[in-house]
């Protein structure tokens, strides 16, 4: 008898939210197809994984059969493309300044003649640093291929002096760094930013869509018809209104992990218990935060501008674009209070990392605190506010 009284009301009251968001296209895409269209947009920027042919400009004064070969090696390195053999600096720094370009290497006069004098060369290799994403793999693009045509050129000449090549190798490079990379040995993007800025994505249209379906109650003025659909009782009243925006998200989580894990072979390495737990609380938490926010905020319009404010940025103190450990101490401060933090965490130590569920707990502890704390605190605020008709009606 006591669940029949939890289960009628509850269901009365998503029975009513899904009139209501029938009757406003625009709110129901909000929970469908705009999410999902712009998970796919992201994805397909990202698709590529790697980046390659990023333009550089070289700046040839000698002209030489070793300076055209550098010149071909360079722009046959995957990651490069020479767009431009410039015939002055004013020439190579116009294409930069155009973003024609991202760097530019300088090739001295006297290049072949210095090198087969045993004489040391520095080529100069200038980039725009205000793109560090682009100019970090040009860089080391363009230290690899100059540091092949070098050691090319070094064990060419032992050799000429009679040193087996063997024995040239071993004396050129005595000690050798051999590098091994752990968990995203493609250095591919798409794993590595794609999967958690689509997350970020969820997390706002989550929260966006728990302060629309309670803020529209309130700016309407509805609440009494929205409590008296659920036999007056507020608690199955909130559970209702928000289980289909629940619904929605954690079946859009689901088509990401088929995206990336089925259909792009990324498959979840480590525990899939915490993967799914994670993420249907880290969708849980930012409904009870949007509770909160629409049960505090004096309008929906003030709830949806505190919604972005928290929301939109969140991606930036994740520590997936820059060190967390490198930020102000506010910063990580405030990073530590967004669940997306702590679900970014979660997501990079288990989906290809491999971590077991052990080291995971301390991740959905955290989110599990969030829903609950959240949660609370905006069920507590809206009791009041519901008592109190002259709070609704606020744009």
């Amino acid at each position: 008898m006591a669940r029949h009284a939890v289960a009628r009301p509850f269901r009365a009251s998503v029975a009513r939210e899904w009139t209501r968001l029938r009757a406003d296209p625009w709110d129901l895409a909000m929970l469908t197809a705009i999410p999902l269209a712009l998970y796919l947009l992201t994805w397909w920027i990202l698709s590529a994984g790697v980046a390659r042919d990023l333009p550089l400009v070289v700046y040839d004064l000698d002209h030489s059969a070793m300076s055209r070969s550098l010149v071909r090696m360079l722009d046959q390195s995957p990651g490069l493309k020479v767009v431009l053999a410039a015939s002055g600096e004013s020439e190579a720094m116009r294409l930069i300044r155009e973003r024609g370009a991202y760097g530019v290497v300088s090739i001295p006069a006297g290049l072949q003649a210095d090198v087969s004098l045993g004489r040391a060369v520095k080529l100069q290799w200038a980039y725009n640093a205000q793109f560090p994403s682009y100019t970090g793999s040009m860089t080391r693009d363009v230290r690899t291929v100059v540091a092949t045509l070098s050691a090319g050129i070094e064990l060419q000449g032992r050799a000429k002096r009679g040193m087996a090549l063997q024995q040239a190798r071993a004396q050129f490079e005595p000690i050798r760094t051999r590098t091994a990379t752990l968990f995203n040995d493609s250095g591919s993007y798409e794993m590595a930013l794609a999967l958690p800025v689509v997350f970020s994505l969820l997390h706002i249209f989550v929260t966006l869509g728990a302060v629309t379906a309670v803020g529209r109650e309130l700016r309407a003025g509805s609440v009494p018809a929205w409590l008296a659909a659920a036999d007056g009782k507020l608690a199955p009243a909130i559970l209702g209104k928000l289980a289909i925006a629940f619904a929605a998200f954690v079946l859009q989580a689901m088509l990401v992990a088929i995206l990336f894990g089925a259909v792009r072979g990324w498959p979840v390495m480590g525990s899939a218990v915490a993967i799914i737990a994670g993420t249907l609380l880290l969708i849980t938490a930012y409904l009870a935060m949007g509770l909160f926010f629409v049960a505090f905020a004096p309008s929906l319009r003030t709830a949806l501008s505190v919604c972005a404010f928290v929301t939109a940025p969140a991606f930036a103190f994740t520590g997936q674009g820059f060190p967390s450990m490198s930020m102000p101490f506010a910063a990580r401060l405030w990073a530590e209070a967004l669940p997306l933090s702590h679900f970014t965490h979660l997501l990079n130590n288990t989906w290809l990392a491999g971590a077991p569920l052990r080291y995971s707990m301390g991740q959905l502890g955290v989110l599990l605190l969030f829903t609950l704390g959240f949660g609370a605190l905006g069920y507590l605020r809206l009791a009041r506010r519901v008592q109190q008709p002259e709070s609704w009606g606020q744009t």
